[in-house]
């Protein structure tokens, strides 16, 4: 007995033993942990960057890294979940080589979730009108301005830069224009709070995504404002996985893309000769560049010694540009973080123009429990642009004998000797610093509550934003000099400052119930803004040395000026989504909105909205039936939008005070207020409307080879934001009201196709065209038009009206308008009474374009890349600068090179005589347009193996050049955007990137 259970328990310890052997040897295995790696793409072999690894049952994970790369440890036995939004979700067990590529497939289009108010939606439940920036369009184009990235990229989104400066800030229009007087700009939300500052001051490089909503009911739910579109952006945050470094780095070289082509040296004295024989009457002698007087006495003196100048040499330049930003990411469960730095470095290509900016943003999100998830952002941009630039007018009409400094290398201040066109450079040397400071926080809470499906979410927003300008004109400058026995030396400063805060509330409830699905959000909102300025300026200083620091010491000329403004907004809104078998969605929006800009009788309005969606390709009879149909919906909506952007105080009495008079003889100058003819205000003004229409069609075929969205829209806007004129014996002449009333409407069109879709070559093609017409509808409700405005009913709300020139009066030809001669333009008679007069005046065409377009090419091999995009405007009205050669040269300055003008040996020209004096001041006018090809971009990423050598995740390095060209009929302006011939020219840049992860 006692045998056997020896015998037992042996047995019982060594299985005992074998089985805790056993078991150690497993958990050694399972929980041994070895390296793996490797590299996720998606169907088309792109390296997808953010894919989120995790090891399926813990919470540790990492990201794949630009080039799609990435590197975990992980148990032998573990099992990998790799996910990417707009992809399936994978899960592959570890294998013994530690080495795993995912190809991640997956509807990403359909799926793609997208940033919409107040939230986020998959793009395929989307009932509203809204274009997605993607993260190709944005790094398309390498400058560092964000709106310059996309300018006709997306249809319905116009960005015209009037002024090409560096730092300069576009005018932005999504579907046109609704109002005539007040302010037509989009309403931008950054990070989810309103961000009244410049688009400028935003380093392209943290932009995350970026949605343009355009109809009623995308934008419905910002209520106010949005009647104008809304911009959304949404900055990079943290994200799950390791600590990951990136570098990006531009640098570059920049010129005008192009210059004003005028008259040579040679060919400006046969010019003159030509203005003097047909005007004055000269011959013989009196012609002769020397001995006549064709031109002045200083430009005779440089022709006989053979000097001459070209002014543009003086005021463009060769300009370099740095760009650099270096950014850090990552996070844990609970807490992510991102945290950037740029710095930006750029010269303008005129004289003295600038940009220097700073740019520090930081995000962090913390999720403290299952319940409470809080975040802060924060981003600061300091801004340096200051700089008195060459009068670029003056130098373009410059006389090439004109004289530029004198023997002791001071300006000339007149050239020419006529004060009209002076030295564009004689200002040059002024003393101007300009800095603006720019402090935006956003904060929330995010809070689960206890009941399924309902959250509550708190948003705050706080912008600050300073300016400072001093300038200093020096007894160096023409402006500061002296002058007899006045002492020189000018000086002005000007600062000014702007505050918000914005806090809203949100009540979000969401649920599925079987086939049905819905989303319920209310909000309350409130908004305060604060702006004030002060100004000082003054004349006559005993040293330069103190620059604008002694502005107090001013002998004369001394002016002080100070300015406050402050508005609120208070908001109620809540909307309602609902979705049935995800084919039949339905969005209802209402929002009340009140502005302490409107009359005391008017200060709130309501907005509803609504919108249908129907997903017909879902349906059996498409879906069993059209194999090659991968996505239709079609789309409509239907609402109304407001506009409060108008000045504070249009509702109140206004005093003026910035007239000085003298009360009797012996009296000194007192200030004094009084009623100025719009000093008075209208309790009962109230918000404008805009009720829009919106039908779409989005669709996706053949298996995503080519994709689009189509719209069709037409807004009606009533109770224009306008001055209205009324008899003067009211004690005023002008008054703001709501009067009249416009119609806006257009057809947007984008296509993408992958047009070849290899293992190793791919290209893919975006298409954009947009069409808009808009029109005056009604004024003032008499049916009588606005001349003094040129404003006109029934005729689109920026046009020229003006005489218009039919042709150039030619001798022979039977001349039945009185007071003209041969070479004079022949104006339209309207009445055919004989006589040009103002009742002869036409509308000539429409200051916006009929339509734009735009197409974008991308290609990529193996680990090369390219692409390419162009980008055009048609059918739009400008001034014809150049066929206006009496204002152009006065009679005296420089003209156009090889310009077609009338004299009698000439009589086939296109341009009027240099005799022709324009005795009514008409204009000349051109249809105009131009294509314009904004990018061709290089690029090589180096493979993995090569970049791990070198101890970084991933290199990509790229060549591009921006606005390499424009094919336009016409040809003298420096900016396409800008009517003006003289404006900042629009530069074209070489640029070499660098982008390292590590």
């Amino acid at each position: 007995m006692i045998q056997k259970i020896h015998i037992w328990l042996r047995s019982w310890v060594m299985s005992a033993t074998l089985l805790s052997v056993a078991s150690n040897y497993a958990y050694s295995q399972a929980t041994d942990q070895m390296q793996v790696k490797g590299l996720v793409t998606n169907d088309a072999g792109e390296g997808l960057k953010g894919v989120s690894v995790m090891i399926k049952g813990a919470k540790n994970g990492v990201q794949t890294d630009a080039n799609g790369h990435y590197t975990i440890r992980a148990a032998s036995t573990a099992t990998l979940l790799f996910t990417y939004t707009g992809f399936n979700s994978q899960e592959i067990k570890v294998n013994p080589s530690g080495v795993i590529n995912v190809k991640m497939s997956g509807n990403n289009v359909l799926d793609q979730v997208v940033v919409v108010g107040y939230g986020t939606a998959k793009k395929k439940d989307l009932t509203g009108g809204l274009a997605v920036v993607g993260k190709e369009q944005l790094i398309m184009v390498s400058t560092s301005n964000l709106m310059d990235r996309l300018v006709g990229q997306v249809a319905g989104f116009s960005i015209t830069t009037g002024e090409a400066a560096p730092g300069a800030s576009q005018t932005l229009l999504i579907r046109g224009e609704n109002s005539i007087s007040a302010n037509n700009s989009p309403l931008i939300i950054l990070d989810g709070i309103p961000y009244s500052g410049s688009l400028a001051d935003i380093d392209p490089n943290n932009v995350e995504n970026l949605s343009i909503l355009k109809d009623a009911s995308a934008a419905a739910i910002y209520g106010s404002r949005a009647a104008n579109g809304v911009i959304l952006i949404q900055t990079k945050r943290g994200a799950l996985g390791r600590a990951q470094v990136n570098y990006k780095g531009l640098i570059g070289m920049a010129e005008p893309m192009q210059r004003i082509n005028v008259m040579g040296p040679n060919e400006y004295i046969r010019f003159q000769q030509d203005i003097a024989r047909i005007r004055q009457g000269y011959t013989g002698a009196l012609l002769d560049p020397i001995a006549g007087d064709i031109i002045s006495v200083t430009e005779r003196g440089n022709y006989a010694k053979g000097i001459t100048n070209n002014w543009q040499d003086y005021v463009f330049r060769k300009a370099m540009t740095m760009d650099h930003q270096l950014s850090i990411s990552g996070g844990t469960e609970n807490t992510k973080y991102m945290a950037a730095l740029a710095a930006l470095d750029q010269e303008g290509v005129v004289y003295n123009s600038k940009l220097s900016r700073l740019n520090i943003t930081t995000n962090v999100d913390q999720t403290f429990n299952k319940w409470l998830t809080t975040g802060v952002g924060l981003q600061y941009t300091r801004k340096s642009d200051g700089g008195i630039t060459p009068n670029l007018e003056h130098a373009i009409k410059q006389s090439p004998y004109g004289s530029y400094k004198d023997e002791s290398g001071k300006y000339v201040p007149e050239p020419m000797e006529y004060s009209l066109i002076v030295n564009p450079m004689r200002n040059v040397n002024a003393i101007q610093d300009r800095y603006n400071n720019n402090f935006f926080l956003s904060g929330y809470a995010n809070i689960l509550l206890p009941v399924e499906g309902l959250s509550l979410r708190s948003n705050f927003g706080y912008n600050y934003r300073n300016g400072f300008t001093g300038t200093y004109y020096g007894r160096n400058t023409f402006e500061g000099r002296d002058q007899g026995t006045q002492a020189g030396g000018s000086a002005s400063i000007n600062n000014s400052n702007y505050n918000d805060y914005t806090w809203e509330n949100l009540l979000k409830y969401e649920r599925q119930i079987g086939d049905h699905r819905f989303d319920v959000t209310g909000l309350f909102s409130m908004q305060k803004t604060k702006s004030w300025s002060t100004a000082q300026s003054g004349a006559g200083f005993v040293t330069d040395d103190t620059e604008y620091f002694m502005i107090g010491s001013a002998r004369r000329l001394v002016s002080n000026s100070a300015s406050l403004s402050e508005s609120a907004m208070l908001s109620y809104m809540g909307r309602i989504n609902y979705a049935y078998k995800g084919k039949y969605l339905l969005t209802l929006t209402g929002r009340t909105d009140g502005a302490s800009v409107f009359g005391i009788n008017n200060k709130f309005a309501f907005f509803p909205v609504a919108a249908a969606a129907w997903q017909i390709g879902e349906e059996r009879f498409l879906k069993d039936n059209a194999k090659w149909l991968d996505m239709l919906k079609i789309r409509l909506s239907y609402g109304a939008n407001g506009n409060q952007a108008i000045t504070p105080y249009r509702t109140l009495d206004r005093l003026y005070s910035n007239v000085k008079y003298i009360w009797g003889d012996d009296g000194t100058a007192v200030t004094t207020a009084y009623l100025a003819g719009d000093g008075v205000g209208n309790p009962n003004l109230k918000w404008e409307t805009t009720y829009s229409t919106n039908l779409g069609l989005d669709f996706q075929l053949f298996k995503n080879r080519l994709s689009g969205t189509v719209d069709a829209y037409l807004s009606k806007t009533r109770d224009l934001l306008m001055t209205r004129t009324v008899p003067i014996m009211n004690g005023y002449n002008r008054i703001w009201d709501n009067i009249g009333a416009t119609q806006n409407k257009g057809i947007e069109v984008t296509l993408n196709s992958a047009n070849v879709k290899g293992e190793n070559f791919q290209w893919n093609t975006t298409a954009v065209f947009s069409l808009n017409r808009d029109k005056i509808v009604e004024l003032r409700g008499d049916g009588i038009d606005d001349i003094a405005n040129n404003w006109f009913i029934g005729q689109p709300l920026r046009v020229f009206y003006d005489y218009k020139m039919i042709g150039v009066w030619q001798n022979g030809e039977t001349i039945t308008v009185d007071g003209v001669a041969p070479g004079a333009a022949k104006l339209y008679d309207r009445d055919g009474n004989g006589k040009i007069e103002a009742s002869d005046r036409v509308v000539i065409g429409s200051k916006n374009p009929r339509y734009t377009a735009s197409l974008a090419n991308r290609f990529s091999y193996k680990n090369f890349y390219a692409s390419a995009l162009v980008t055009g405007v048609f059918d739009v009205w400008r001034d014809d600068h150049m066929a206006n050669l009496g204002a152009w040269t006065f009679g005296i300055t420089n003209y156009v090179h090889d310009a077609n003008y009338w004299t009698p040996e000439n009589p086939n020209a296109t341009i009027v005589s240099p005799g022709y004096l324009n005795p009514l001041g008409h204009g000349y006018y051109k249809k105009v347009s131009y294509v314009q090809v904004k990018n061709i971009t290089f690029g090589y990423k180096l493979p993995h193996k090569i970049a791990k050598k070198v101890g970084v995740n991933g290199i990509d390095v790229n060549v591009s050049v921006n606005n390499l060209n424009t094919i336009s009929n016409i040809r003298e302006v420096l900016n396409y955007d800008n009517t003006w011939m003289a404006s900042y020219p629009t530069a074209r840049s070489y640029m070499f990137g660098l982008n390292v992860n590590f």
